[in-house]
């Protein structure tokens, strides 16, 4: 199966730094517009013209929630007059904000850029938003699939942010002050560092020459260096096994297997399709044995594993629940063991890996934030797509040969009573 992927993108470098990258989607109505900074989770220290700085963790989710205002006023009330759909998400490594139409996109965009790169914040909107992301916090913490993921990744790692929640600990948010958000602010959200993706039926040419327009007055004042640091990361985990309890019935597990980071990011993208890839073929219905571990109630419906391949980290999860947690790490253990992928298999996941890739095409949502997404981690997307449609299954076993599953970690959360 060999498809050819078409995307009809613009590019261009606004004299102020600005990145945007349009995508024509003839006779579609709808129009996406996506404005992001490469500033996440992971910011925790950052090198700022050679000279560390430390910030509160959760600092960009914070700083996210807090952007939603304009002279005052709600933007995402201001969006919906504008016959505009709105939100936004902080991930580990960047933060958007964007906005959805069908009608006209010069209005909602000129708003876009006006509370993005206008921040206004005030000790009373400060102290409101610390009690909604607090609740967030405590929501989280009560949800065991959550606790089980959090609770892995701190035994994962020792000093990666990644072992830190996105939403930050709960004495850093409780803590958090207008001078933490106004300099991270000032330090991330410059134009300079900024990029626009915009997916539209509506004539690139013309929005992006209105983009120019729009964009010409607003100068970028920020001639800093700044880089993300990672303290130095040991290969053993943090914590060999963690067990807690919670107002649940059946127990959650999870075996994490800490693996060593990719060279550079062409290696991240091919490892990741690749394992993932063999995941699926483990622990799913393309395994005859899969019906066998259910009817076994080694695990439940809820099971499943996943794998995250990248330059700073790199790791792979299985996960159950399951009344018999022994046997289903025991199991782990030896599927991990079982590294290679049948012909037929690898035929039926590329197929489905092909056919998810074109739907995505047409995803303006997933679209835009994977174009954002490869433009801040610097690759070419449409590249990455097709590097995955040619990957053979030699490629992809080669990719498996050289994991190390020696560095587990054992996360398990148990019922009340069990204790």
């Amino acid at each position: 199966m060999k498809m050819n992927y078409n995307l009809d993108l613009t590019k261009e470098t606004l004299p102020n730094g600005l990145q945007v990258l349009l995508v024509h989607k003839p006779d579609y109505q709808r129009s996406l517009f996506l404005l992001g900074a490469k500033v996440g989770g992971f910011d925790i220290d950052q090198n700022v013209d050679g000279t560390l700085v430390h910030h509160k963790s959760g600092l960009a989710h914070y700083l996210e929630h807090q952007m939603f205002y304009l002279d005052g006023e709600d933007v995402s009330e201001l969006f919906a007059g504008l016959q505009c759909s709105t939100n936004a998400y902080t991930s580990y490594t960047e933060t958007a904000f964007y906005f959805s139409t069908t009608a006209d996109v010069k209005q909602p965009l000129k708003l876009l850029f006006d509370f993005v790169e206008n921040l206004d914040v005030t000790d009373k909107t400060i102290e409101k938003e610390k009690g909604i992301i607090l609740s967030e916090y405590d929501m989280y913490q009560q949800s065991p699939e959550q606790r089980l993921f959090k609770e892995t990744l701190i035994s994962l790692y020792k000093n990666h942010p990644m072992k830190v929640d996105v939403l930050g600990s709960k004495e850093d948010i409780q803590n958090m002050r207008m001078e933490d958000l106004k300099y991270f602010y000032e330090l991330n959200y410059d134009p300079s560092k900024l990029c626009l993706v915009g997916i539209t039926g509506k004539d690139t040419d013309e929005i992006m020459e209105w983009i120019k327009d729009c964009q010409k007055d607003v100068e970028s004042k920020c001639d800093k260096e700044i880089s993300r640091v990672f303290k130095e990361e040991p290969m053993e985990v943090n914590r060999k096994e963690f067990v807690d309890t919670m107002d649940i019935s059946q127990p959650f597990v999870c075996v994490g297997f800490k693996m060593k980071p990719c060279s550079n990011v062409i290696e991240s993208i091919e490892k990741d399709f690749a394992v993932n890839m063999w995941l699926d073929s483990l622990m799913g219905p393309l395994n005859p044995k899969f019906q066998e571990w259910l009817d076994q109630r080694i695990f439940t419906q809820f099971v499943g594993a996943e794998a995250d391949f990248t330059t700073d980290h790199s790791y792979v999860l299985f996960y159950a629940q399951t009344t018999n947690p022994d046997a289903f790490i025991e199991l782990v253990k030896e599927q991990v063991k079982k590294k290679t992928i049948l012909n037929e298999d690898y035929q039926s996941l590329r197929a489905q890996a092909i056919a998810n890739n074109l739907r995505g095409l047409n995803h303006f949502d997933g679209l835009a934030n994977d174009l954002l997404r490869s433009h801040f981690e610097n690759f070419d997307y449409m590249d990455s797509l097709n590097r995955i449609q040619k990957m053979s299954l030699d490629k992809v076993l080669s990719n498996l040969d050289d994991l190390d599953f020696s560095n587990v970690c054992v996360t398990k959360i148990l019922p009340n009573d069990s204790i």
